[in-house]
C-alpha cells in the first residue's frame, strides 16, 4: 500500500469531535464523516440546545433551522457561547433543496438539521410519513456524497418514540435520544443504535441557564439534599449501559382511608411495585395491604434495572417500621416471586463504585462467584427477602 492510499484511509476514518466529552463517549469517539445521526427527545428536554453547542464547537459547521428564525437561533447561541471568536453558520429554511444545495456547495464537516419534520420539498406536506422518509433518503445521499456528518433532530410521539416511519431509524447510521424530566436538571444521552460504536455508553448532563453542562460524576447531583437517618430512603447502585449510578429510592407508606390502598410510582414501573409489595406481604411479617404506598426515584431517573428491587423493598420496610437504613449502606439485588434475592450483573463494578463514592457496606445476593471487594468495605450476602429485617433493621 502506497503512502497516498494510506493517508486517504486514515483521513476517512478520522472522527469529528463534538467538543462535548459526554457526547463523544456515546457516539464512540465522535461523529463519523458522511454519517447521519437521528437525534430525538421530548419537547423542552434540550436537544436543540445540545445540537447547537456541538455545532458551535466544530469549525466550519452549519446549522439549518426549520423551526426558528436566524435571529432566534443567534439569540440562543449568544447565551450558550463561551468563545466569541468563532462564528457558526446559521440558516433558517424549510426547503430541503436549499439545505442539500448548500451542503454540496460548501461541504461542511458537520451540519445540524432542526428538524426533519419541519423541512421538505416545495410540493410536500410537512410531518407526513412520506415526506419524512423522502427527507431522510435525500439527506443520507447528500451526507454520503459530500462526507458531511449530519445530525438530524426528530420529534417524539406521545408514546415516547421517534416520530415518523420505523424505517427512518433503519436508514440512519446512529440514533441518539436525550432523556429527562423538564422540571429536573438531569439529562441522559443514550445511543439506541450506532453502526460505528457501542450502544452501552451513556452521557450525563445537567441543564443550566447556560445550556447543558457535562457531569463526569453525577453522584453529587443524584444524592444532593439527602437527609441522614431519614425513614423510607434506600440507596442502590443502578447500572445503565456500562455506567453505575447511586440512586435514592424513596418510599412513603401511610394508613389508607379507603378499602383499596393507593399505589403511586415516579421513576419506576408500577407493575414492579405491585410485585414487590406482594413479595413483602407473602414472605415478611410486615404486610402493606392496609397502607397507601408511594415510590419515588430522586433526580428524575427512570430506573429499569431490576437490581434496584432490594432497595425498593428496603425503603418500603423502612417507612413501614419508621426506622432508617443505616448510613453508608447500599442495597442491590433482584427479587423473585418466591422471595429469593437473585444475583445482578457487574456486582464487582457496582461495589467498587459504591466504595469510591464513600459508602462503607452493601447487602447483595448470595453467590458462589467471588467478587472484588475494596478494603474496609463490608459485604453482607442474603438469599431471601426476609433476611433484610435482621440484617438491616435488627428485627
Amino acid at each position: 500500500m502506497n503512502n497516498s492510499t494510506q493517508s486517504v484511509i486514515e483521513q476517512d476514518f478520522e472522527r469529528i469531535k463534538s467538543g462535548v466529552h459526554e457526547c463523544d463517549r456515546v457516539t464512540g469517539g465522535g461523529f463519523f464523516p458522511g454519517s447521519v445521526t437521528l437525534f430525538g427527545g421530548s419537547p423542552g428536554v434540550g436537544k436543540s440546545t445540545l445540537a447547537l453547542q456541538i455545532a458551535e464547537n466544530v469549525p466550519g459547521a452549519m446549522y439549518f433551522s426549520g423551526e426558528e428564525s436566524k435571529s432566534q437561533v443567534q439569540n440562543r447561541l449568544s447565551r450558550l457561547k463561551k468563545d466569541n471568536t468563532r462564528k457558526l453558520n446559521i440558516f433558517s429554511t424549510h426547503s430541503l433543496e436549499d439545505i442539500i444545495t448548500t451542503i454540496i456547495t460548501h461541504k461542511p464537516p458537520f451540519a445540524v438539521v432542526d428538524s426533519i419534520q419541519m423541512i421538505g420539498s416545495e410540493t410536500s406536506s410537512f410531518g407526513t410519513i412520506t415526506q419524512i422518509r423522502e427527507n431522510a433518503e435525500q439527506l443520507i445521499k447528500c451526507a454520503k456524497s459530500t462526507g458531511t456528518a449530519l445530525l438530524v433532530i426528530g420529534h417524539i410521539t406521545k408514546a415516547d418514540e421517534l416520530a415518523g416511519p420505523k424505517i427512518l431509524e433503519h436508514l440512519v447510521d446512529t440514533v441518539l435520544k436525550l432523556e429527562g424530566e423538564r422540571d429536573t436538571e438531569l439529562r441522559l444521552l443514550r445511543g439506541l443504535k450506532n453502526r460505528f460504536g457501542s450502544t452501552l455508553e451513556l452521557g450525563v448532563f445537567r441543564m443550566t441557564r447556560d445550556g447543558l453542562e457535562e457531569l463526569e460524576n453525577p453522584a453529587k447531583l443524584l444524592l444532593e439534599g439527602r437527609l441522614p437517618d431519614s425513614h423510607g430512603s434506600a440507596i442502590c447502585m443502578v447500572r445503565d449501559g456500562v455506567r453505575q449510578f447511586p440512586v435514592e429510592m424513596q418510599a412513603l407508606l401511610s394508613k389508607t382511608n379507603f378499602g383499596t390502598p393507593r399505589r403511586t410510582t415516579h421513576g419506576m414501573d408500577m407493575s414492579r411495585l405491585h410485585l414487590l409489595l406482594a413479595v413483602i406481604g407473602k414472605f415478611t411479617p410486615r404486610s402493606c395491604d392496609q397502607f397507601d404506598a408511594y415510590i419515588n426515584t430522586i433526580g428524575g431517573l427512570k430506573v429499569k434495572d431490576h437490581g434496584s428491587d432490594l432497595a425498593v423493598i428496603g425503603a418500603v420496610l423502612s417507612s413501614r417500621l419508621e426506622m432508617p437504613i443505616p448510613e453508608g449502606v447500599i442495597l442491590m439485588g433482584e427479587v423473585g416471586l418466591s422471595g429469593e434475592v437473585r444475583q445482578v450483573s457487574s456486582v464487582s463494578e457496582r461495589v467498587s463504585e459504591a466504595a469510591r463514592l464513600g459508602f462503607t457496606s452493601t447487602i447483595i445476593p448470595k453467590s458462589s462467584a467471588k467478587i472484588s471487594v475494596p478494603k474496609r468495605f463490608m459485604v453482607t450476602e442474603i438469599s431471601r427477602v426476609q433476611e433484610i429485617l435482621p440484617q438491616v433493621f435488627g428485627q
